[in-house]
Order: C-alpha cells, then structure tokens, then sequence
C-alpha cells in the first residue's frame, strides 16, 4: 500500500490489534449496542426518540437496538415516571457495569496511545482526526 491518506486510513482502520481492542473493549456488542449504551446517562429515563437521536439512528433501526438491549438484559423498559404515556429506557445493572467497563477499556486505549506521542504530537492527531471527520461527514 502507498503512503497516501486513504490507503493509511484504510491501513489503520484494518490493524489488527487496534480491531481486537475495540471488539474487546465492546462486550460483544454490536457497534450500535455499544453507541446505545453508551448514550444512556446513568439512572436517567430516556424516550425512544431521545435514544435514536443520541445514537443517531432512525427511529425504527433504535427501537431494534433497544430491543436487543433490553433482551441482553442491559437495559430496562418501563412506563415513564414523567408521563404515564410514555415509554423510559434506562440501562440496568448490567448494563451500567458494561458501561463502566467500556469507559475503563476506552481510557486504557487512550492512554496506550498516548504514550507513544508528544502532546504536540497529540494535539497535531486530533486536529487531524477532527478535519477528517468534518470532510467524511
């Protein structure tokens, strides 16, 4: 592969142990579990259609994933304490230690890759990340 930047994007996004520390930082969730459970605030009720935007999935495709969820036990379904029409979603027991355990997984990731730049380095590869991300999205 050349040097070029899609190639290298390619390049990282194909690394193994990179790929093999998100799969095991995820608990064997699928990536729109995983953005499910982490959009859910701790002990927080949230409405279907404030989970779909906080994952930013249609309201079908987040109805599916909240089902998962709830059938995986990593989050509850339960009648609105605000408004009795209303349908809550809050994470579980379960669900809050597997956040809790992504969150410590994501910061050990983080600080592995940290330690092998400057923090100029550092600053240089989010900028670069982040004008990416604007020009992909």
């Amino acid at each position: 592969m050349s040097d070029n930047i899609l190639n290298l994007i390619v390049k990282l996004r194909l690394n193994r142990e990179l790929e093999k520390r998100h799969t095991d930082m995820i608990c064997n969730l699928s990536v729109a579990e995983y953005r499910g459970i982490m959009a859910q605030k701790n002990n927080q009720e949230m409405t279907c259609q404030e989970m779909a935007q906080a994952m930013d999935l249609s309201p079908s495709r987040s109805s599916r994933v909240v089902d998962n969820l709830v059938r995986k036990g990593y989050c509850v379904r339960k009648i609105s304490s605000y408004d009795r029409r209303t349908i809550a979603i809050t994470l579980s027991n379960k669900g809050r230690e597997v956040k809790e355990e992504i969150k410590k997984n994501r910061e050990r990731l983080e600080q592995d890759i940290q330690k092998n730049f400057s923090d100029e380095e550092m600053d240089m590869i989010r900028s670069s990340l982040k004008m990416l991300l604007d020009y992909f999205m």
